[in-house]
């Protein structure tokens, strides 16, 4: 089980006494930084523990003590919980998913009514707004774009134009909506492409700046073909 206890509360202990509160020495403020780490996780997982009994089973377990309850009981206590906190997980991750494909298809459906917009069988929405002069780009081929992704409300997760330099890839080694866009493009195109999740990231998402089942837009302009 991922909680990090078994080492990290072991060296928390490696410097003394827990109310000995050394934050000088290099061991000290290591401790202090795991200590604390350990204490932050258990808060942002919303774990209900008791801390002082935390701290009395790390001064057993550090001191070599017989614990107060049978490792095998640990063992079952500690498999329910974690059984217990992917359930949990589980149905939260749901019920966002569920959501966003909601808002998805919401915004799919008002989106297609703009001015210039070109909808594709795929699903796959467009507007132009710049037109190269150049070359068809193959459904093979390496490209070199600038980019901007933002989710539907216009939040901004990537940015090449940010940055301040193009990307190279192959165009058959992206997302489906990507791949349908540019096989349509030309050198010098500049669009906005609106894709649902099915072409874009799915249920799975891309953590964690995209979530599960969200629409995205890009603009993409294509700089070169090969």
């Amino acid at each position: 089980m991922k909680l990090g206890l078994s080492l990290a509360m072991a060296t928390l202990l490696a410097a003394g006494p827990v109310l000995a509160q050394d934050t000088t020495s290099e061991k000290g403020k290591l401790s202090y930084a795991i200590g604390y780490q350990i204490g932050k996780d258990f808060t942002e997982r919303k774990m209900d523990v008791d801390v002082n009994t935390v701290i009395r089973a790390v001064q057993d377990a550090y001191g070599k003590r017989t614990p107060a309850i049978s490792e095998e009981k640990m063992r079952e206590i500690l498999t329910a919980f974690q059984t217990k906190m992917m359930t949990e997980a589980k149905a939260e991750y749901d019920k966002v998913a569920a959501t966003n494909k909601a808002n998805a298809t919401r915004f799919m459906s008002e989106n297609k009514t703009k001015k210039g917009m070109v909808v594709l069988p795929s699903g796959l929405q467009y507007r132009v707004i710049e037109e190269g002069t150049g070359k068809q780009v193959a459904p093979t081929a390496e490209v070199t774009v600038h980019y901007r992704g933002s989710l539907s409300d216009g939040l901004e997760f990537d940015s090449s134009f940010a940055r301040g330099e193009p990307v190279k890839f192959k165009v058959n080694e992206v997302i489906k909506g990507w791949q349908e866009a540019l096989s349509r493009m030309k050198v010098g195109d500049h669009w906005q492409i609106f894709l649902p999740p099915d072409l874009a990231y799915g249920d799975r998402g891309q953590p964690p700046r995209i979530g599960p089942n969200q629409a995205l837009v890009f603009d993409i302009k294509v700089i070169s073909s090969n």
